[in-house]
């Protein structure tokens, strides 16, 4: 298992230790794919000087970029085609290898349209993407989001379902801890769907904490990736209060977690 962390890249940076294995970063914010290739170039080379690999980004499209047309609202499919080709060759030259895409604006069923619908054209938006991914050796991985941050797509169930219609794309699944404890999501939904996971991320509950902050016990989840044989990346993306006094003891305590789940295995 790899353990990673969701942070900017120039406060890693800063750290006098490095007790993750990857970073994950931010599309919009390191990818920049909506502006020229000499800026993301200079943040790609600046990033290179680190000591650990930026393996993962999140956080692949804004809000306005929304991927569900009504009768009312058009999507802009050039803007929109354009802005995930640059993203995906952008992962590719910074050596990323898993894209998350939660979105959970851009991705947002508009009031009184057909949920149904919506989720349908996410899906087929989706399995597009991950056909573009492929020829640049980068993973799409779905995240479910918390209902506070989105309506479609919010469980590992509902996502699981429509992944499993697109995975010959090569579009996999995430599994975030924060929203399925948010969501009143028990550890169990995950098992069906364990050959489509790709990706983990994890926080505690109170405050969407580093771990280690609230004593938050993350076992029952991990006996569930256990049984479903995960054996890729854990990230933590939390609110960092104070990264560097934190990220030793969070990594420590996944750590610590996973490993004492194992004899669920």
């Amino acid at each position: 298992m790899r353990f990673g962390i969701c942070a900017p890249f120039r406060d890693v940076a800063s750290l006098k230790s490095i007790p993750f294995d990857y970073l994950e970063e931010n599309v919009q914010r390191f990818l920049v794919p909506e502006q020229p290739q000499e800026t993301f170039a200079a943040l790609r080379d600046e990033a290179r000087r680190l000591p650990v690999p930026i393996e993962a980004a999140n956080a692949l499209l804004p809000a306005d970029l929304f991927l569900v047309e009504t009768a009312t609202r058009r999507v802009d499919t050039l803007r929109l085609e354009h802005y995930i080709k640059t993203a995906l060759q952008r992962a590719a030259q910074a050596g990323i290898q898993v894209i998350v895409f939660g979105s959970g604006g851009a991705r947002a069923c508009p009031p009184g349209h057909d949920h149904a619908d919506a989720v349908r054209q996410i899906g087929e938006r989706l399995a597009t993407w991950c056909v573009w991914a492929r020829d640049y050796g980068v993973q799409i991985v779905l995240e479910p989001l918390r209902y506070e941050e989105t309506n479609t797509l919010n469980t590992v169930a509902e996502s699981g379902a429509l992944v499993s219609q697109i995975a010959e794309t090569g579009a996999r699944l995430l599994a975030d801890i924060y929203h399925m404890a948010c969501n009143g999501e028990a550890p169990e939904t995950i098992r069906p769907y364990a050959a489509l996971l790709s990706h983990v991320h994890v926080a505690e509950r109170e405050g969407r904490s580093a771990p280690g902050q609230h004593g938050e016990d993350f076992r029952p989840y991990f006996a569930a990736l256990h049984q479903g044989g995960y054996d890729r990346r854990i990230s933590i993306e939390c609110n960092w209060r104070n990264l560097s006094a934190e990220v030793d003891r969070a990594i420590a305590l996944l750590k610590e977690q996973w490993a004492a789940s194992a004899q669920y295995r």
